[in-house]
């Protein structure tokens, strides 16, 4: 499901009024590894000067990990996984956003019944989400719309990376998701009020 948000921010001083406008597109949860496009307004310079663009991302991971024991020892399970957004400016370069997680667990030897649950069995989801990363626009002209309404068009690719080790022998179920928002800030200048 796509959330697309639109908000102004106003900020007053004593001479000028310094003014920002933020859009946001997101991409919910969805098994990783994926590509989308996320779709964002340019400024709309009718609002007045551009002073300048930051572009902020944030990474959802979430995982869901089955495990039954089926030995007759004690099992670990000890994973690592990291989620990364490599989103693509119009310049040709790319800012990056991760999540991370652990799980560890240790599980009992078999206890009779494959249903992930009891001592010898495990059922949970994690959550994590990443630092929001900001960048900021050096160059702002491809930011700029030529028309009002006019959108830019910010390629993400998230890819996914998971260590795992385990002792003795299970029957395991896991499930990685992933999602992101990309939310540009313009502050501009709409003149002296």
């Amino acid at each position: 499901m796509r959330n697309m948000l639109f908000i102004f921010i106003f900020s007053l001083t004593f001479y000028a009024a310094a003014e920002e406008v933020v859009f946001c597109d997101s991409i919910s949860l969805k098994e990783t590894d994926w590509s989308e496009n996320f779709t964002l307004e340019k400024f709309d310079s009718n609002l007045g000067i551009l002073q300048a663009v930051d572009i902020f991302i944030g990474v959802n991971l979430s995982q869901q990990v089955r495990a039954e024991n089926t030995g007759p020892s004690n099992y670990t399970i000890n994973s690592t996984t990291e989620s990364v957004l490599a989103l693509h400016l119009p310049d040709a370069q790319k800012i990056k956003a991760n999540a991370s997680l652990a799980i560890f667990r240790k599980l009992s030897p078999f206890d009779g019944l494959e249903d992930f649950s009891g001592p010898s069995g495990m059922s949970l989801e994690e959550v994590a989400s990443g630092n929001r990363t900001a960048y900021s626009i050096e160059d702002m002209s491809d930011f700029v719309a030529g028309k009002t309404g006019e959108k830019i068009v910010l390629y993400g690719v998230m890819e996914c990376t998971q260590n795992m080790s385990a002792s003795g022998s299970a029957s395991s179920q896991i499930w990685t998701g992933a999602g992101a928002d990309v939310c540009i800030h313009y502050r501009y200048d709409a003149g002296i009020s």
